[in-house]
């Protein structure tokens, strides 16, 4: 879906049998962020408390996906399944409290809270930390690539407008007051 659209209405799709799958690859790369933004605009369009409850969006993000790429061992915990699960932490004051953990996690929590990551039945993170994974490096070398992109913009620009024109920052720059 393009930017700056939403979805109208999750619920009518779901109720004429469209299986909905949610997923991301881009911005925000926080796929529970994602989910409670989907939460909340849900509500918004369709004017309503009720509307796509937190479980629908876990759902669309699980067993969703799972059955719009026709696999029937993803998106589900257990016998015969593949074995993927991710656990977070939920004591964080940030969060507040907890009515259902599920829910309390979605509208309040972030992927940051991740301890652990099986996949296939193999561990990936432990306690937060990817063994063989130099996170501070790969951070790093993101960035580099990232501002390399940005810079790249600017050639594919009609008005050749250069990076900073273009992704101009929030706040302009603080100068210090000269004497």
């Amino acid at each position: 879906m393009p930017s700056a659209q939403v979805l109208y209405s999750f619920d009518a799709y779901r109720r004429a049998g469209v299986n909905l799958c949610l997923g991301t690859d881009s911005f925000p790369p926080d796929l529970i962020r994602c989910m409670d933004l989907g939460v909340h605009l849900a509500k918004v369009v369709d004017g309503r408390a009720d509307a796509a409850p937190a479980e629908r969006y876990v759902e669309a993000a699980t067993l969703g996906g799972a059955r719009a790429l026709g696999r029937s061992d993803l998106g589900r915990l257990e016998p015969g399944a593949r074995a993927d699960l991710v656990a977070f932490r939920l004591d964080d004051i940030r969060d507040g409290v907890q009515d259902d953990p599920v829910r309390t996690f979605l509208l309040n929590g972030t992927a940051r809270q991740a301890t652990h990551s099986v996949v296939a039945g193999r561990p990936v993170m432990t306690d937060g930390r990817i063994p063989g994974v130099d996170l501070v490096n790969l951070r790093r070398r993101a960035q580099s690539l990232f501002d390399r992109m940005r810079e790249a913009y600017s050639e594919r620009d009609l008005r050749q407008r250069g990076a900073r024109e273009l992704f101009p920052p929030t706040f302009p720059p603080f100068e210090e007051p000269r004497p």
